[in-house]
């Protein structure tokens, strides 16, 4: 809810013209110039004017960095009494290319500030979530002294929505790992948050057990693990399809092999689990995974893991 606060006295200054004052042009008189008068430079708690519009500037320390935030109220005429529409900005750098990131549009004085204004895509590139990106907004200072907490805004209509996300407990995606994984104790919402802030990012894997993140540039096939859960952004949710294997460790299947072959134990996974025919699959000390297209019994075998379809 919105209160009343006299803003910030920030170092700001009004700007304007300085004019030398006229000589005394009558013929045959000493002229007395003067010294034009020269500006103070002393702070002022007075917000800058530029073409009808007064500015606000303030530098805040939020997460672990300082952001400098900005906010214009635009004014219909030199001697309106009020603002017309007001706006709150930040600025960041990006590999060598500065972003405009604009945090709140205030369409009024009376009406409801709407946050954030900048894309979801926009945000996460300077490393901030969209709930971070409104608690910055509620940093902003405006001429009328009003603050807003990062729960009074509104949503902006038409602006992109953030990638939603679609969360599956007790299930591990296959897919490809991103590079510097996996990132270790971190929070399941953390984990989440750096997908968000990464494009490449299209699901993730967080391993309960010891608190790490696999972020992944792709997933299709999600296999049984309660140690485990999957979340994934919309984009590839509904491709994602729950693989009937259960697997064991020292344990070998004794079946039909129909294909044989020297890979790494996920591929060998993701092998059986998208193949149809596949019914099991055994892996052994040798990095060999074996295919089996029908199935007779298992046996303890020390070295080997194991995956069988379930059939119900």
């Amino acid at each position: 809810m919105a209160t009343g606060e006299p803003p910030l006295a920030d170092s700001l200054s009004h700007r304007g013209k300085s004019e030398w004052p006229k000589a005394d042009k009558s013929p045959g008189q000493p002229q007395d110039l003067k010294k034009p008068p020269q500006p103070d430079l002393s702070p002022t708690p007075n917000p800058v004017t530029v073409d009808f519009t007064k500015f606000v500037h303030r530098d805040v320390f939020f997460q672990g960095a300082t952001w400098s935030v900005s906010s214009g109220h635009q004014f219909k005429t030199e001697n309106s009494p009020t603002w017309d529409t007001a706006w709150c900005y930040t600025r960041r750098t990006v590999n060598g290319v500065d972003l405009d990131l604009q945090l709140v549009d205030r369409r009024s004085p009376s009406a409801n500030p709407q946050a954030p204004v900048s894309s979801p895509a926009t945000f996460a590139s300077v490393g901030l979530t969209e709930a971070q990106a409104r608690e910055l907004a509620s940093k902003c200072e405006w001429l009328d002294g009003l603050r807003f907490a990062s729960g009074d805004f509104d949503q902006l209509q038409g602006r992109p929505k953030a990638a939603a996300f679609v969360v599956q407990d007790g299930w591990d995606a296959l897919g490809h790992d991103l590079p510097n994984i996996p990132i270790r104790d971190v929070s399941f919402q953390q984990c989440q948050n750096q997908c968000e802030r990464d494009s490449q990012c299209l699901a993730l894997t967080y391993n309960k057990a010891h608190s790490a993140c696999f972020m992944k540039g792709n997933a299709t096939i999600l296999i049984r693990d309660d140690h485990a859960t999957t979340s994934a952004k919309e984009v590839v949710s509904g491709n994602l399809q729950q693989s009937p294997l259960v697997f064991a460790k020292n344990t070998v299947i004794v079946g039909n092999g129909y294909s044989s072959g020297q890979t790494i134990y996920a591929d060998c996974v993701m092998a059986c689990a998208t193949d149809q025919r596949c019914a099991g699959f055994n892996f052994d000390a040798n990095k060999v995974c074996t295919l089996l297209d029908r199935t007779v019994s298992s046996s303890d075998f020390r070295g080997v893991s194991s995956g069988l379809k379930a059939t119900n």
